[in-house]
């Protein structure tokens, strides 16, 4: 079965440094070149489970075979990790977005002679890896710990807002029916709050954000440097319990209901934790992963 190796173990060496499942579908070089790549070529140097990694694997994707055979594994190990297809959905549509209209996005996947469902099953793949890594790998609380004490003024907290949003996806580039039908419809969504309907159930009923629906479009606390700039001017306008009229950003429509402000202050250590975690991810999400690795049994027989 042909698959495009290149385009999985690059994307599932994203996963592992712990770039957000959303993050690596918007470099467009990097899905130019991964895409086509489809053939395996050269020497077969080892098999995990049912999968061959050949030489010309190796030499593309630039890593050692070792950790060919690790990203291999996680594949494996995640196989049977439940993904829905609303996630899967909005992976796909993140990465069409990247080549601004429905035309230049089926040129590029003739070019890269592979299809829209070959595609989905790739980011499917990786989804479900990107699941399995965070059930599996929960973060060291003394590394944190350690971290939060050496570097406690890196989390001094500027201006902050917690916030919750309504989303209708419209970015730059769609056709511009899509974006009118949009923007009609986030105004009669503004209506219907101001007649005094449940901001919560009309994220669960319209919002397009995945991330967030089912939480009633938490977007927890942010700064201005971690958020959309039209978000975080609307949340400067606002009070507590007030919502935006609709916003309109770079990605689509927003309809934003402030609910907390906080002022500059240094952040505790449960506070600063989402941070933390962010920061370092790339150094320990690797070595977490290769220890967890060690464990699992699979079968890895190596072909000389």
């Amino acid at each position: 079965m042909k698959r495009a190796l290149v385009l999985v173990l690059v994307l599932v060496l994203l996963l592992l440094l712990g770039i957000g499942a959303g993050e690596y579908v918007t470099t467009n070089f990097a899905f130019r070149h991964w895409l086509g790549d489809l053939v395996r070529r050269g020497e077969l140097k080892a098999l995990v489970g049912r999968r061959g990694i050949y030489d010309s694997d190796v030499e593309r994707a630039g890593h050692s075979l070792e950790s060919l055979i690790d990203l291999a594994k996680v594949d494996t190990a995640a196989a049977r990790q439940s993904i829905s297809s609303a996630a899967i959905e909005h992976q796909m549509d993140l990465l069409r977005w990247q080549f601004g209209d429905k035309k230049s996005w089926h040129a590029i996947l003739r070019q890269s002679a592979t299809t829209r469902r070959a595609l989905r099953r790739e980011v499917a793949a990786n989804l479900r890896d990107r699941s399995w890594l965070e059930a599996n790998i929960p973060p060291n609380d003394s590394g944190l710990r350690h971290f939060h004490d050496v570097q406690s003024e890196r989390f001094r907290e500027p201006l902050r807002f917690r916030a919750s949003h309504l989303f209708l996806a419209a970015p730059d580039g769609y056709p511009s029916e899509v974006i009118e039908a949009k923007r009609t419809l986030i105004n009669a969504l503004a209506a219907r709050l101001q007649n005094g309907e449940s901001f919560p159930a009309l994220v669960a009923q319209f919002s397009e954000d995945e991330a967030t629906k089912t939480k009633g479009g938490d977007l927890n606390y942010f700064a201005e440097r971690r958020m959309l700039p039209e978000i975080f001017r609307a949340a400067q306008t606002l009070h507590e319990g007030e919502t935006s009229p609709p916003i309109r950003s770079r990605l689509g429509f927003h309809l934003i209901s402030l609910t907390e402000f906080r002022p500059p202050r240094l952040l505790d250590f449960e506070e600063a934790r989402p941070e933390m975690i962010a920061a370092l991810q790339n150094e320990k999400r690797v070595q977490a992963v290769r220890a967890l690795l060690d464990r699992i049994e699979v079968g890895v027989r190596r072909a000389f």
